[in-house]
């Protein structure tokens, strides 16, 4: 499996306009958000999601939204979504909890992960993504991202995702 430096090579190789900042690692959304980065760019939420079948979900949303899984299920045509496990996103996509972004998708060789991005984000001009690890974080405009995805045979199916209700 390819890690930060042979992705980062990758990009380069295939043209892929990026910057990169390496910076101290974060976790979770609530440290990315306290993390002063000089690139611009929307900050994206990545969930690795799994049904009973065994089918994988690359879910990328905005930092803020509580993911309604019911919903997202119906969205994808399959049945109870749950959170992929730390050993699951190791195995499948060769990241640890905190460095999952699409261009992990580059380590799904088989094909196994379904990469959904909310469409919330379909109107933001550059993705601030994990390139395999938690501490960098590489800035690609929606048209190279997306030319990187298809190139990688992962291209995006863009969903409106709802977001969780407070109410029950």
């Amino acid at each position: 499996m390819l890690g930060k430096e042979e992705l980062l090579e990758l990009l380069e190789q295939q043209g892929v306009r990026f910057a990169c900042e390496h910076h101290e690692q974060v976790l979770n959304m609530a440290e990315s958000a306290e993390l002063t980065l000089s690139l611009t760019g929307v900050r994206c939420k990545n969930l690795l999601l799994q049904d009973k079948k065994g089918q994988h979900y690359l879910v990328v949303t905005t930092p803020e939204k509580s993911l309604d899984l019911v919903a997202a299920a119906e969205a994808f045509g399959s049945k109870r979504l749950s959170f992929a496990s730390a050993d699951r996103l190791a195995t499948v996509l060769g990241v640890r909890p905190g460095s999952l972004s699409p261009l992990a998708l580059v380590n799904d060789s088989a094909g196994k992960v379904c990469l959904v991005i909310d469409e919330d984000l379909s109107r933001e001009p550059v993705f601030l993504l994990h390139p395999m690890d938690s501490t960098a974080t590489v800035a690609l405009s929606k048209p190279d991202l997306e030319a990187f995805l298809r190139s990688i045979d992962h291209p995006p199916a863009w969903k409106v995702l709802r977001a969780r209700t407070s109410a029950g």
